[in-house]
């Protein structure tokens, strides 16, 4: 997938008290905080998404930029995967009958008391999405929010959401708008629309936002006027239904927003008529429950599954099984294209990794102040579906007639112009027995039979290998302790007996390292004390020649990270023994900053969380002790031989994997103070 961004500025004289920021982008985000998971299926959610939890959750606020409307276009280009057109739900001679049939309504929710400005302040609120203050309905995109309204002892603070499916009256294209009229409060926008009645397909078309504005002593504030537009038309067609959401939120004083349309053929802005609206969900009077509307029923007709709600009920831990599907799919080998040997300048590798993508989308986008939105990238809908359902349909037409529980997860790596590989992450039932199985294999579509799975016969992780981390350090007291905790706790949540911590200690002073470990609750661990300077490479390479199983995984990590609770287990299907390494990204946190309270960014440039097999660290030669004798470089400089030795590098950002802020002052002997 290629992106563009096209970032525009143009600066307005509205006297010295208004701004207004215009945003327009289609991506998803982060929702706030990280979680650490043992894997994908333990977050209780599946790729059926209800309405309340689809792709728009989460966005971090942007940063204002003063005086000046900002806008921002991302144009996605994306060449493999091509949409599967829905068929139409009625036809152009059923207009009547279609109009008919809507709700002339849609469904409205109202959080009061909710602080911020920004659309995102709203969605991280703990009672966003599913407990709002008031869920009703409305008959139009126009809503009023003053002191006459019954909003005087919010002060200002309330958020609202409308949303359903929108039935356009004739094929063309549509242009949006949203009018913002008695404006003397902060306040943003955001209109969602979907290609089609799916919300998962929802892109954002249309956000804006004006920041807090502090008036001059004695100075009332004049209400003002804008509109925020979208940034180019949208094609609807006769007879499509399509799924949209209207944000706003407000924050100390009122406006009036409405969304407006210009049809096709017309020349002016003009309000949507809700013969044109249906609800997305009803209250069901008997079981006081939400439920899909009959409206969204009657036009929608029955909604296709993608999978079942899959809420994983099994301990962490439980038995997982690699390559199932070597039963019921044929067979293919892989090895990426570029994975060839070959000559590598130095520090060139870099340019030969690239990031694989994920779905459904996870919780690591993150927007820091001016900084672009950056976390893993998404796999189309259309193409999740359709991976999910070749193996669905191989799975039960197979004599094991076995069936899909839940998928949970995918991963995809394109592999240039041959096809595309899949970590697939599913929950499994073989008909006839009684337990469920927890299935983590990769398979592959190739471009010249794009119909059709096959299985990797030589491309699968191996469950259960032992995974060694190795650390250096010199004199780092409490973070030690850090690390030692949060080994602790990976243990005693996983209960995995095939990880060793291996610490390399340069002569600490300020702390007995080994104590600390023979005092701990870690079932596998290993000392080794080194005299002389620190050197980041020489205590690695001492760490990865005490393990001599060849057969085992050996991850470098760094002091200073928390490893989220299934890093050990995602380095396993990530690390193939004679084809590919493992350097994860990870999310650098700012200073005073945690996981529960995050800011910071990906750190995309390091390479020092580093996994290889042991006898893939023999044959590139392990780390360069002469030539990086204390801390930099070393890691870009492995990634080279690896890559120049025909090894694939899978690169992600693994969500809960954070790197503490810290300071250099006095580490490893160093003489200037530093802050990393």
């Amino acid at each position: 997938m290629s992106k563009w961004i096209v970032s525009v500025l143009a600066f307005i004289s509205l006297g010295s008290t208004f701004m207004l920021v215009l945003e327009y982008q289609y991506t998803s985000s982060f929702n706030g905080r990280f979680q650490s998971r043992a894997h994908p299926c333990n977050e209780g959610r599946s790729l059926q998404y209800i309405h309340e939890e689809k792709v728009n959750q989460g966005e971090r606020n942007n940063a204002t930029l003063e005086g000046a409307i900002a806008s921002e276009v991302e144009v996605t280009a994306d060449t493999n995967h091509h949409h599967v057109i829905p068929e139409r739900i009625v036809t152009s001679t059923e207009s009547t009958e279609r109009v008919s049939r809507t709700s002339e309504s849609a469904n409205y929710d109202v959080w009061r008391r909710v602080v911020g400005f920004m659309v995102n302040d709203l969605r991280m609120n703990e009672e966003f999405p599913n407990k709002p203050t008031t869920r009703t309905t409305i008959s139009t995109l126009r809503v009023e929010f003053n002191e006459t309204a019954g909003y005087s002892n919010d002060k200002g603070m309330y958020g609202h959401r409308i949303y359903g499916y929108l039935v356009p009256p004739t094929s063309g294209e549509y242009s949006f708008i949203v009018e913002a009229t008695r404006i003397t409060c902060a306040f943003s926008v955001e209109l969602w629309l979907s290609t089609d009645h799916d919300p998962m397909k929802s892109r954002k078309i249309l956000a804006g936002h004006r920041p807090p504005v502090v008036p001059p002593p004695n100075v009332t504030r004049i209400p003002l006027s804008y509109t925020v537009p979208s940034p180019r038309s949208t094609r609807l067609e006769d007879g499509r239904v399509y799924y949209f959401e209207f944000f706003e939120k407000a924050f100390d004083g009122a406006i009036v927003t409405e969304v407006k349309w210009k049809i096709p053929g017309a020349s002016n802005y003009t309000s949507l008529p809700p013969s044109y609206f249906a609800m997305a969900i009803q209250l069901n009077k008997t079981t006081g429950q939400y439920v899909e509307s009959p409206m969204a029923t009657a036009l929608l007709g029955p909604l296709p599954t993608l999978v079942l709600q899959h809420q994983r009920t099994q301990a962490l831990g439980d038995t997982v099984i690699a390559a199932s599907s070597v039963e019921f799919l044929p067979s293919c080998s892989f090895r990426a294209e570029y994975a060839s040997e070959h000559k590598v300048k130095r520090y060139k590798g870099v340019y030969e990794v690239f990031e694989s993508t994920v779905f459904p989308p996870d919780d690591t986008w993150f927007r820091q102040n001016t900084a672009a939105d950056t976390g893993n990238g998404v796999i189309n809908y259309t193409t999740a579906s359709n991976i999910f359902t070749m193996y669905k349909n191989a799975l039960e037409e197979s004599t094991l007639r076995g069936e899909v529980v839940g998928l949970c997860s995918m991963e995809e790596t394109r592999n240039k112009e041959s096809g595309w590989r899949y970590l697939l992450e599913m929950d499994i039932k073989i008909r006839g027995q009684d337990n469920i199985v927890h299935v983590s294999e990769y398979v592959y579509l190739p471009s010249y039979e794009k119909s059709k799975l096959c299985h990797l016969h030589n491309f699968q992780w191996v469950p259960n290998v032992d995974v060694y981390l190795v650390v250096s350090l010199k004199n780092l007291g409490v973070w030690v302790t850090h690390l030692v905790d949060n080994m602790e706790q990976l243990y005693a949540q996983t209960h995995d007996d095939h990880f060793e911590l291996v610490v390399v200690d340069y002569e600490s002073q300020d702390m007995d390292v080994e104590s600390v470990l023979k005092n701990s609750a870690l079932k596998r661990w290993k000392y080794i004390k080194k005299s002389g300077p620190f050197s980041r490479s020489g205590g690695l390479q001492d760490g990865i020649d005490y393990v001599t199983d060849p057969n085992s995984i050996v991850m470098t990590i760094d002091m200073h990270l928390t490893l989220p609770m299934g890093f050990v287990e995602y380095t396993r299907k990530h690390v193939i023994q004679g084809k590919m390494g493992y350097a994860p990204m990870f999310f650098r946190l700012g200073p005073g900053y945690t996981e529960t309270n995050v800011n910071g960014f990906w750190e995309t440039l390091t390479y020092g969380v580093y996994g290889l097999y042991k006898s893939d660290w023999t044959v590139i030669g392990g780390f360069n002790t002469k030539l990086f004798t204390k801390w930099g470089g070393e890691d870009w400089e492995v990634l080279d031989r690896t890559v120049a030795k025909g090894y694939e590098v899978f690169r992600i950002r693994p969500p809960g994997l954070v790197h503490y802020y810290h300071t250099r002052d006095g580490l490893w002997n160093t003489a200037k103070s530093q802050s990393r």
